[in-house]
């Protein structure tokens, strides 16, 4: 995937995706990227067809559908189109679904309240009214799969289904390195400190806006005792008692698996 400043690249061929309401809308034989324009009307906030990238030789547009508009095409959430898809695929449909999300959250400026409109030539709303300009917003993220002598350490969320855990991961906040939000979080969360922290890698997560940085950590002291605001249980798990774990495109089933890993080389 090839990400340029807002404007065309030199492949021949278009191919659309459309979303509408949040969810992506499929043809009748399930396919998400659309050979033509939809001809449908957009919605109220977005304002013309939308570059995501150049991939594959061509070049990918967002169309964003009015959220009211009967069409006959399927709707479909992202985050399951995401967990059937791999590679370069994953991140064009997670490119093209967070900048949806931030074209309808920055309809209006932040600064003064008028509409905004889109930059020429580049990823960005401005405000012709007081020159207020507002990019994609990122959010930094650190996620950490933490090996202890039992097992590695998975914690459920309130907010996951009963019976999946994952990985301990949390925002960085103002003026804080990723290195020092690692041993925030898992202090916070579970109450332990960890300690030999080692970077592993990155993933752009949609839903809406986070950008995990994905660490291996191992279990320096303490017992778990955890917060009851976010996580309601944890505990050390091995290979041969595995809970419910998240989709195996993200970056914390990659986290599990690389430490599971670890664990068996133990």
């Amino acid at each position: 995937m090839l990400i340029k400043n807002r404007t065309a690249t030199k492949a021949i061929n278009k191919r659309y995706i459309y979303a509408q309401d949040g969810q992506l809308l499929l043809s009748k034989q399930g396919n998400w990227l659309h050979t033509d324009a939809s001809q449908m009307a957009y919605a109220d906030w977005f304002p013309e067809p939308l570059l995501v990238a150049e991939w594959a030789g061509e070049d990918i547009y967002l169309e964003v559908i009015a959220e009211h508009l009967e069409t006959p095409l399927t709707p479909y959430h992202g985050r399951e189109m995401m967990s059937q898809l791999t590679g370069s695929e994953t991140d064009l449909l997670g490119r093209a679904l967070q900048l949806s999300h931030w074209l309808k959250d920055h309809q209006y400026c932040g600064r003064c309240g008028h509409v905004n409109k889109l930059l020429q030539g580049e990823y960005g709303m401005g405000c012709p009214a007081c020159g207020h300009k507002q990019y994609p917003r990122l959010s930094p993220c650190i996620i950490v799969a933490v090996n202890g002598p039992n097992g590695v350490l998975l914690g459920h969320n309130k907010r996951f289904p009963a019976g999946r855990y994952s990985v301990l991961a949390g925002f960085v906040e103002a003026g804080e390195t990723v290195e020092a939000a690692v041993h925030r979080e898992v202090l916070e969360e579970v109450g332990i400190s960890i300690t030999n922290l080692r970077y592993i890698d990155s993933q752009s997560w949609s839903f809406p806006h986070s950008l995990m940085l994905g660490f291996l950590a191992d279990y320096e002291a303490g017992d778990i005792k955890v917060d009851n605001t976010e996580i309601d249980h944890a505990d050390w798990f091995q290979e041969d008692n595995l809970p419910d774990l998240p989709p195996s495109f993200s970056i914390a089933r990659q986290l599990i698996e690389l430490a599971l890993k670890k664990q068996t080389k133990a």
